[in-house]
């Protein structure tokens, strides 16, 4: 349980993007924390529960995991920290428990979303996976093809620094808001930068023939860079992706 400090107030820079979900059953959740997995929540001075996260038990090419599914804060309170320590609980829990990996999926092309995963939790990505959920009808998500990373969080290794070695600009953000590849070959042994909008939210109302537009360009994109061997190890505030060799 973590309690929330009583002057948090919202900051826009790490509101994290939420979808409508379906409510998770209350007997559900305690059966994960009864086998192997883990249950998170955020309480209010007032004992409101303000956020919850939750993952379950995983395994996959011989080795157990958690697989994070959900976490979810309240309006009011998203972007002033709640999420991210929800996390940072779920990874102390998760080293308590003898977990090394914690893994989830996230869109792409949501800018914060990829920013706090890659950059502030130090996770990478290599798994791209086009339409991973098949039509979603919920907000955030209706209209485009539910493509999803696979975020990795190895909790006991460094984060990732990816060297200046001359990084080559495989798409970039056009003047008109348009995807522009710049970049066509991809090199192994390379760095390769890959940009998205803002704000594919924004994107979105304004024309959804331009989000499908970033989702098919960057969907090439990232599937270039990882058939190349290169690995998603961080995001810049600027909305850049860097994609750098495997180590």
């Amino acid at each position: 349980m973590w309690r929330v400090p009583p002057d948090v107030s919202p900051s826009p820079d790490f509101a994290p993007v939420e979808a409508e979900r379906n409510v998770v059953p209350r007997e559900l959740l305690r059966t994960i924390q009864l086998n192997g997995g883990l249950v998170h929540g955020a309480f209010a001075a007032d004992s409101r529960l303000v956020g919850f996260c939750f993952a379950f038990l995983g395994r996959r090419d011989g080795q157990l995991r958690l697989c994070s599914h959900q976490l979810g804060v309240i309006p009011e309170l998203r972007g002033g920290g709640i999420g991210i320590a929800l996390k940072e609980a779920q990874r102390d829990d998760a080293l308590r428990l003898g977990y090394e990996l914690v893994s989830w999926t996230f869109d792409p092309l949501e800018a914060r979303n990829a920013y706090i995963n890659l950059h502030r939790l130090g996770c990478i990505a290599r798994l791209y996976d086009r339409n991973h959920y098949g039509a979603m009808e919920d907000e955030l998500n209706r209209g485009l093809p539910s493509d999803r990373f696979e975020a990795e969080w190895w909790l006991r290794r460094p984060k990732a620094t990816p060297t200046a070695d001359d990084p080559v600009v495989i798409l970039e953000v056009g003047h008109h808001g348009e995807p522009r590849r710049v970049g066509t070959n991809v090199s192994p042994g390379r760095t390769a930068l890959i940009g998205i909008p803002a704000d594919i939210q924004v994107v979105k109302r304004e024309s959804l023939e331009l989000a499908l537009a970033w989702r098919m360009e960057s969907r090439a994109a990232f599937e270039a860079a990882l058939a190349a061997g290169l690995v998603a190890v961080d995001f810049q505030r600027r909305g850049v992706y860097v994609m750098a060799p495997a180590s």
